[in-house]
C-alpha cells in the first residue's frame, strides 16, 4: 500500500470508532499479570464517588463573589463597544497608549473577571499591574507596541491565573500549568504495593483483565524515573486520540464490538448538518436508557455548550445531572452588553451565587467515559455529570483541564487592539480544588487511540457483553 493511501486507510479506521491508531514502533511483547476482579475496582469507584456528593460537606465560594455596585458606571458605552469590538492598533502607537492599555486591562479584569478575587483580587493584581508596566520600560524599542502590550501581560498573569480559557492573544496562560502522560507500553504488573501511585495507575491488559502498568503526569518526560524497583522504564508519550482526524461528524453513533458507542467531537457546530447532530445528541438519550453497556466517547472534544449533553443525560437517565458544585455568574457592566449573557440592569454590581450538594443517581448498566487530554470545557461537562452516575468508569488519560472560570467573552483593548479572552463566572465541581491544566484523572490508564478496544476486551473478559440481570 502506498503512503497516501495508507493514510487514507488509517484516517477511515480511526473514524469508525474502535480501531486505534498504530503506534510507530512496535511493542514490547506484553507481561503477564493478575487481573483485578472487576466487581470489587467498580464498587471501589462507585463508594468514592458516592461520598463525593452525599457525605462531603457543601462548597462554598462566597469569599471569591463579593457584591461590586461601585465598578456600575466605570465604562462609557463608547468605551463598551470597543473593548467589544475587534480591531487592530492605533496608528503611530506611543508608549502612554501601551500603558494606557495595560492599565485598561486590570481594570477590565477587575470589574469583570470571574476569578478575579479567588486568584487574589487587588492584593494580588495591582502588583501584577506595575510589573507589567515596568516591562513594557524594559522591551525591546524596536518591536511592535501591541506585540510589547500582549508579551508583559502574558508574562505577568501566566505564572498567576491558572485558567483554561483564559488567553492572551494566541497566547493561553494555562500553558506552565499543562501536562501530558507518558507510559511503558506492554509491561504490566499484578499489584501496586511498594511502588509509588505517582508511577503505577490501573489499566487494561493485553487479554482485556483490569490490571496495573506505568503511567505518569510530566510536562516533558524528563524527571520520569528510568527504573522502579525491578523493572526498566522505556517512557513513551500517550498519544490523544485528537491528534487525528474526527471531522466527518461532531456526535455520531456507531458501536465497537458490538458495544453502543457514542461519539461526541464537539459541543457546537458550525453547519446545518453539524446543527442537525446535535439535536440528535441532545434527543436520543431515552433510547440508551436501558442499554446494559454503553462507550460515551469524549475524546478531543474541546467544547462548546453544556445543554446538548444536559438534554441527553436526562433522557439517558430520567433526570438532569447534578454534580456536587458551587459557583457563581458575575453580572457586570461588559457582561450584560453580551446577548448571550445578558440580565436586566438592577441586578448589575451583584452575583448569582449557587451551591449544589448534587444527586447520586442509580443505574444497573456499565458506562465507559473515554477522555484524553483535549477533552475540555463542555467537554468536561460530560465527566462531571458522569460522575454522579452509578457504573461509570472512566478510560483513557486525564482530561484537559478547562472549567473553572465559564462564560467566556472576547475583549479588545483600545489602542492596540491586543485579545483577551476570558470568563465572567466561578465554578467549582465535586470539591474547591483548582483542576485547570490537570483535568480529571481516569479511573483505568489507557493509550487513548486504544481506548474503545482496551473497553470491548475489558468486556469480553468479564463477561460484560451478557445483559446486566
Amino acid at each position: 500500500m502506498n503512503r497516501r493511501l495508507f493514510h487514507l486507510a488509517l484516517s477511515l479506521a480511526l473514524l469508525a470508532g474502535c480501531v486505534p491508531a498504530p503506534e510507530p514502533t512496535p511493542e514490547p511483547t506484553p507481561t503477564p499479570a493478575a487481573a483485578v476482579d472487576f466487581h470489587t475496582f467498580l464498587d471501589a469507584v462507585n463508594e468514592k464517588r458516592r461520598a463525593v456528593i452525599e457525605d462531603g460537606e457543601p462548597l462554598n465560594v462566597s469569599a471569591w463573589t463579593p457584591a461590586f455596585a461601585d465598578q456600575n458606571t466605570t465604562f462609557t458605552d463608547g468605551e463598551i463597544e470597543l473593548l467589544l469590538t475587534p480591531h487592530g492598533p492605533a496608528e503611530n502607537l506611543t508608549m502612554e497608549q501601551a500603558r494606557e492599555d495595560v492599565e485598561t486591562a486590570f481594570t477590565l479584569l477587575r470589574t469583570t473577571y470571574g476569578a478575579y478575587e479567588y486568584f487574589g483580587g487587588d492584593q494580588v493584581f495591582d502588583g501584577l499591574r506595575e510589573d507589567a508596566l515596568a516591562r513594557l520600560e524594559e522591551a525591546d524599542p524596536g518591536l511592535p507596541l501591541a506585540d510589547v502590550v500582549a508579551e508583559a501581560l502574558y508574562t505577568v498573569l501566566s505564572p498567576v491565573v491558572r485558567d483554561g480559557h483564559f488567553a492572551v492573544g494566541r497566547r493561553h496562560l494555562i500553558e506552565p500549568y499543562e501536562l501530558n502522560t507518558y507510559y511503558v507500553p506492554g509491561v504490566y504488573i499484578d499489584t501496586p504495593a511498594g511502588l509509588s501511585e505517582d508511577y503505577i495507575k490501573p489499566t487494561i491488559g493485553p487479554d482485556g483483565a483490569i490490571t496495573y502498568g506505568f503511567f505518569a503526569m510530566s510536562k516533558d518526560g524528563s524527571d520520569l524515573p528510568d527504573t522502579l524497583g525491578d523493572h526498566e522504564l522505556n517512557w513513551a508519550l500517550c498519544e490523544p486520540a485528537s491528534s487525528y482526524s474526527y471531522s466527518r461528524e461532531v456526535f455520531y453513533e456507531g458501536q465497537c464490538q458490538g458495544i453502543p458507542m457514542l461519539e461526541s467531537r464537539h459541543m457546537s457546530a458550525s453547519t446545518p448538518e453539524g446543527e442537525a447532530q446535535l439535536e440528535r445528541f441532545a434527543s436520543c438519550g431515552g433510547e440508551y436508557a436501558d442499554a446494559p453497556l454503553l462507550i460515551f466517547d469524549v475524546r478531543g472534544n474541546p467544547g462548546g455548550s453544556d445543554r446538548w449533553f444536559m438534554e441527553w443525560f436526562k433522557g439517558w437517565t430520567g433526570q438532569y445531572a447534578e454534580p456536587r458544585q458551587a459557583g457563581g455568574q458575575r453580572f457586570s457592566q461588559l457582561r450584560r452588553q453580551n446577548p448571550m449573557l445578558s440580565y436586566p440592569e438592577e441586578w448589575m454590581g451583584t452575583w448569582d451565587v449557587y451551591s449544589d450538594p448534587g444527586r447520586w443517581v442509580e443505574r444497573e448498566g456499565y458506562t465507559f467515559l473515554l477522555t484524553d487530554g483535549g477533552t475540555a470545557s463542555s467537554g468536561e461537562t460530560v465527566v462531571e455529570h458522569l460522575h454522579s452516575v452509578e457504573n461509570t468508569l472512566v478510560v483513557g488519560t486525564q482530561s484537559g483541564g478547562c472549567a473553572l472560570v465559564p462564560n467566556n467573552i472576547h475583549f479588545y483593548l483600545p489602542n492596540t487592539g491586543v485579545e483577551l479572552y476570558f470568563g465572567t463566572g466561578l465554578c467549582l465541581i465535586e470539591t474547591d480544588e483548582n483542576r485547570d491544566g490537570v483535568g480529571y484523572l481516569p479511573d483505568l490508564w489507557v493509550n487513548p487511540v486504544e481506548a474503545p478496544v482496551a473497553v470491548a476486551r475489558l468486556c469480553g473478559y468479564y463477561g460484560l457483553k451478557e445483559p446486566v440481570s
